[in-house]
């Protein structure tokens, strides 16, 4: 993100919990700002991001995609990118909590946003009449969370980014896995990460809003391997209720329409199974309405992270619930592919329509 260095950022708290856990945004200007002396506070629409990391790693200020950074604050928008607590010991309960929080916080008409440190020290307002929400990978599913649960006002659009929550209940996530993801690691050492394991036989793990990123460098399996104990969680397996609640198997066929088929039947299978109270709050897939804001789709076709049938599910769904969205598909390619050298040359015409669609949704039908 060397980008965002000549912009000028704060810091802000937007919350603290109730045993005393202070939770923070990064809030970055826009790269064009004016310089009319009668008008010392500029209102501007605003991108709120939230990072991947399979919603146990990550801070606010790694993973942020260069291409939405660039392009959002080019149109003129401050783009934040905010901190949120992390899987375990907390739940995504406790995550929705911090959600609407964060929303509670940009959209008070009290809140402004000074940028002491910048050459030309500005503050900037939030129009909270449009407000962009989008996240990457797991950072999707807090998106979606906005969406379900930040009402007054309400988020313009959703920029989903190979995101977490458009279908859970499939084989994919439920079954037992045999073969490493592309951005996994081919074994995990159970004694690594055990202290993360419920029920937590060495006590329960503190309660975090960021853990940074790290790799041992000497580990015998290579210099990708996770110093951070946390980024091996991304790669569990979700609990075994909820596959023997949901008896889900192989899918039957490997053409798109079919597993687009499988995954509806799939759905009406785990509708029955869920408990009301996760399935009103959690799960973006049982909450699709006409209400939710315009959504837009960026994922690789070939993705084994977080397959591309979460978007296409839920993207079917929001079709039919009459709401705006678009999808794009990128053929051949990964998870966070958008990070990789080259990806800028080969997906900026994809970009650019991404974020039209996003500024379309969010400022020009105010």
């Amino acid at each position: 993100m060397a980008e965002t260095s000549t912009l000028p950022r704060t810091t802000l708290r937007y919350k603290t919990t109730a045993d005393g856990l202070d939770i923070h945004i990064e809030v970055w200007a826009p790269k064009a700002l004016s310089n009319d002396p009668g008008n010392p506070i500029e209102k501007r629409p605003a991108f709120i991001y939230f990072h991947g990391g399979g919603l146990s790693v990550g801070a606010r200020e790694v993973w942020i995609p260069p291409w939405a950074f660039n392009r959002l604050t080019e149109r003129g928008y401050i783009f934040i990118s905010a901190d949120y607590r992390l899987l375990p010991p907390v739940t995504g309960h406790d995550i929705i909590e911090d959600v609407k929080d964060l929303w509670a916080f940009l959209t008070s008409p009290d809140l402004s946003i000074p940028f002491p440190d910048s050459e030309a020290p500005r503050t900037l307002k939030i129009d909270s009449d449009a407000i962009a929400v989008g996240g990457s990978s797991a950072g999707g599913f807090c998106a979606y969370m906005a969406a379900m649960h930040c009402k007054n006002p309400k988020p313009k659009a959703i920029l989903s980014i190979y995101a977490l929550g458009g279908h859970i209940f499939t084989s994919y996530y439920l079954s037992p896995k045999k073969d490493h993801f592309v951005h996994s690691f081919e074994w995990l050492d159970k004694k690594d990460y055990e202290e993360f394991v419920y029920p937590y036989t060495k006590g329960v793990p503190a309660t975090v809003a960021r853990s940074l990123p790290a790799y041992a460098e000497n580990h015998p399996l290579g210099p990708s391997y996770p110093a951070n104990p946390r980024m091996q969680l991304v790669w569990l397996n979700l609990h075994a209720i909820l596959r023997d609640a949901c008896q889900l198997g192989e899918p039957s066929s490997t053409s798109h329409t079919a597993i687009i088929e499988a995954a509806k039947e799939l759905q009406e299978v785990a509708r029955e199974k869920i408990d009301e109270r996760h399935k009103r709050n959690l799960f973006a897939q049982f909450n699709v309405s006409s209400d939710w804001p315009s959504v837009v789709f960026v994922h690789g076709v070939c993705d084994t992270g977080l397959p591309l049938i979460d978007s296409d599910h839920i993207y079917g769904l929001l079709k039919d619930a009459g709401v705006p969205t678009e999808i794009y598909r990128m053929d051949g390619e990964e998870h966070a592919f958008d990070y990789l050298e080259g990806a800028e040359e080969k997906w900026g015409r994809e970009f650019d329509q991404a974020i039209a669609f996003v500024h379309q949704a969010t400022v020009k039908n105010n």
